[in-house]
């Protein structure tokens, strides 16, 4: 079995994580390759990582069966929204603070790579979203979207005006702080801290959120996989920011059309038969509220 290191290199004693992981996975007779991007922290001589498996990105996913992320939740989107072309599975080692996408924790490296290597996990395809802006002068296509797309004004503490078509027909005029589009994945993100539902990570709906909307009735909507989102804005609004996964920003202008799809091509994630969505999650959050207590 082939495994890819993809590590955030910022986090507290992560040479030593990293060399225990990689003990562990050559225990279990795991091959394990690095990218190239993080050559300076000479894990080559550290782990005693043969040269020949240190490669290049993209060509570093065509050569693995699985991939391990060392970070948070951002560390993990990050690889995800990478390797989700090759059709890689996606396995999280916490190294965050909640860590809702992350599989394992620090303490269950060694019980949890060997159920990995003795095959004992199962594959969640998740879905996530694509986006492009189209305009008079034609069309830009926008970054894969793990958890949330954001539509909200430039400048903070402004209202935005945001109109809202699904499927061609006009839903609604949002004077909002802010509207949220989001895949499943992204429930447990911005759109759970707006008063979004949460959703069971293999559900493929798309969830629309208003963020602080100025109006005496406001919901979430939850649609269909195939549902075909157009987002505009009224005359009086010139321009409109855009942010993805909250890392990636583009604006917009009144004379372009925001449009949201489902993409057809899922993430995939590793899981282990054991571990129930809802109990950990709220486990979590139940802990962070204790922290703050």
């Amino acid at each position: 079995m082939r495994i890819g290191f993809f590590p955030n290199m910022g986090k507290p004693n992560i040479i030593e994580i990293l060399n225990t992981a990689y003990r562990i996975c050559k225990d279990n007779d795991i091959e394990v390759y690095i990218p190239d991007d993080i050559e300076e922290y000479d894990l080559v001589n550290l782990l005693s990582i043969p040269t020949s498996h240190v490669l290049r990105k993209p060509d570093i996913f065509k050569q693995l069966d699985m991939a391990f992320s060392f970070g948070g939740d951002g560390t993990i989107i990050h690889l995800a929204r990478q390797i989700y072309p090759y059709n890689v599975p996606v396995c999280g080692i916490n190294l965050g603070e909640l860590g809702f996408l992350n599989q394992i924790e620090l303490e269950q490296m060694t019980s949890h790579i060997k159920r990995i290597a003795n095959g004992e996990y199962v594959i969640e395809n998740r879905g996530h979203l694509h986006a492009k802006i189209q305009g008079p002068t034609g069309t830009q296509e926008l970054v894969p979207i793990i958890n949330e797309l954001v539509v909200t004004r430039s400048e903070p503490a402004k209202m935005a005006r945001i109109n809202l078509a699904i499927n061609g027909g006009h839903t609604q005029m949002y004077p909002a702080d802010g509207l949220i589009v989001a895949s499943a994945t992204g429930s447990t993100g911005y759109n759970l801290s707006a008063g979004g539902p949460i959703m069971a990570p293999d559900n493929r709906s798309i969830i629309v959120t208003p963020i602080a909307p100025h109006l005496l009735q406001s919901v979430s909507m939850v649609l269909k996989e195939s549902a075909q989102i157009d987002i505009t804005m009224p005359s009086r609004e010139k321009q409109l920011h855009i942010c993805i996964d909250g890392t990636f920003e583009y604006n917009f202008s009144r004379e372009e059309i925001l449009h949201i799809e489902s993409n057809p091509v899922y993430c995939r994630f590793v899981r282990f038969e054991d571990q129930k969505f809802f109990s950990t999650l709220f486990k979590k959050l139940s802990a962070r509220r204790d922290e703050l207590l």
